[in-house]
């Protein structure tokens, strides 16, 4: 039997994990960002749309894309180029807000969902 300490100790095992948990959030928060209810109308289709939702999930979905590209790229360094320091958490901190800049999907304003054709139009406008 595998002890799963000694497992988790293997680079390539902690690296491999740490890029696809990080990469699994980064994927996550851009599907919550570009339709930030469209989970709740999906899960509870009874549920009055708030517009009021809709920047505050975004605004975390945003957070939590930056905050899977922090863990990919610090896995990178520390795990792999074996860097550590203050300035280097300086450095992954501006690294991740880039590329949270560059994964960011970019939505049109036609593009809202409940102003398409068929879209349920029962919202609560605030």
């Amino acid at each position: 039997m595998i002890d799963p300490a000694q497992l988790m100790s293997n680079t390539l095992v902690s690296v491999g994990l740490r890029v696809a948990f990080g990469a699994y959030i980064a994927y996550m928060a851009r599907k919550f960002y570009a339709d930030p209810t469209g989970y709740f109308r999906k899960s509870a289709p009874k549920m009055v749309d708030l517009r009021l939702l809709e920047p505050v999930v975004r605004g975390l979905a945003c957070f939590c894309l930056w905050g899977g590209c922090f863990i990919v790229a610090t896995a990178i360094a520390v795990q792999i180029f074996g860097l550590h320091g203050d300035v280097l958490a300086v450095v992954l901190v501006a690294i991740a807000a880039i590329a949270t800049w560059f994964l960011l999907p970019q939505q049109q304003p036609e593009d809202r969902p409940g102003d398409r054709p068929g879209d349920r139009k029962d919202r609560f406008e605030v």
